[in-house]
């Protein structure tokens, strides 16, 4: 291959990637308002997604959204609700302790009783500075679909099953105070609530 080859390989290749980090900042979501106890959106039970609408443009530019604001407010999971958004959709991931990034649509959640419960210290988005301790189930069945539309049905334990939990809670209207054993009024030297926030 001639020097003028190599360099017109060399050009192709940093066109692509110019053209693929481009279009990556463009799929990047946006951030949305988070909304606090007290709106009404937060106790209302959200409305189940027709199935022929998770591929539309809108719906998928929701769930991008729904991640940029999860991440930039430090949180493990979000509800639409959260958002202002009526429906029966969440997003969750934890870096630490590990629980893969998951998209849940029109989620059924079956509580396995026969694990028993576990004490949780959670904080919420929507309930800034507070951290709240209650009982979550050890083990959940929970069935739904992806944002490519694939139904998955699965079973979740460890801190996974404990925001799907939070989060599922939240498409029923149904908030941590509403459940809470005790309240942690203490912010930490960061400024955050010494809690996951979900």
């Amino acid at each position: 291959m001639t020097r003028y080859a190599i360099l017109a390989v060399m050009k192709n290749k940093i066109a692509f990637v110019f053209i693929a980090f481009c279009l990556a900042l463009t799929s990047y979501g946006a951030s949305l308002e988070i909304i606090k106890i007290g709106h009404p959106t937060l106790r209302a039970k959200a409305e189940e997604i027709n199935f022929a609408d998770i591929q539309s443009p809108e719906f998928q530019k929701l769930i991008d959204d729904m991640l940029t604001t999860m991440s930039e407010a430090g949180g493990v999971g979000l509800a639409a609700p959260q958002v202002n958004k009526s429906l029966r959709l969440f997003v969750m991931k934890s870096s630490w302790p590990n629980v893969p990034l998951t998209i849940v649509i029109n989620p059924k959640v079956e509580y396995l009783e026969e694990f028993g419960k576990k004490s949780s210290t959670e904080g919420c988005l929507s309930i800034p500075g507070k951290s709240l301790k209650i009982n979550r189930f050890k083990k959940i069945h929970i069935s739904y679909f992806d944002r490519k539309g694939e139904y998955i049905s699965k079973e979740l334990d460890g801190f996974g099953a404990i925001i799907a939990q939070h989060e599922y809670d939240h498409l029923n209207g149904i908030l941590i105070v509403d459940l809470v054993e005790q309240m942690f009024s203490q912010i930490n030297f960061t400024g955050h609530a010494n809690a996951p926030l979900m």
